[in-house]
């Protein structure tokens, strides 16, 4: 066998090794989610005007792209000046009564008037329970708007596709 022969067949066994390590969804799952702030903390930072801290919950209905309905949830802190800055949430969604799925989305915010935009973003999966148990997986928050400034009782939607991997 010649040299390019060989070099040929080892191209071949490391593309084929690769394309078999990427990782497939087994299961797309799209949301959207309408959500209202249940709890909100801040803190004032005081090194610069408008440099604020935020800690908050939100809760609400998660509605999914098979016509089904469930609750959905969000832990999320924000480092904000001026009410633009970086977010970082845990979003949990149940599509079932036995099953929750578990996301990490690190992100941006924008005031927009006294809207706030979230743009599209990487999302993560970090686990679940009923069907989504020892789920992982990646995704895209397809982005968000908040209807009004950040305080209790303020609301939100957002929209996800989420490839989830077992």
């Amino acid at each position: 066998m010649n040299r390019r022969s060989v070099l040929a067949m080892i191209a071949v066994g490391v593309i084929g090794l690769c394309a078999s390590n990427i990782a497939r969804a087994d299961e797309v799952v799209k949301f959207r989610m309408f959500l209202h702030a249940t709890s909100i903390q801040s803190q004032e930072v005081g090194d610069v005007d408008g440099h604020a801290l935020y800690v908050g919950h939100f809760t609400g209905l998660a509605s999914f792209s098979d016509g089904s309905v469930g609750p959905g949830n969000l832990t999320s802190t924000a480092d904000y000046v001026k009410g633009a800055g970086t977010v970082s949430g845990y979003f949990s969604v149940t599509p079932s009564k036995d099953s929750t799925l578990w996301i990490k989305v690190d992100g941006t915010a924008k005031p927009e008037g006294i809207t706030t935009v979230f743009p599209e973003a990487p999302a993560i999966v970090v686990g679940g329970t009923g069907r989504f148990e020892g789920a992982k997986g990646d995704g895209k928050f397809l982005g968000g708007i908040r209807l009004t400034p950040l305080a209790a009782g303020a609301d939100y939607w957002n929209e996800f596709v989420i490839n989830v991997k077992k």
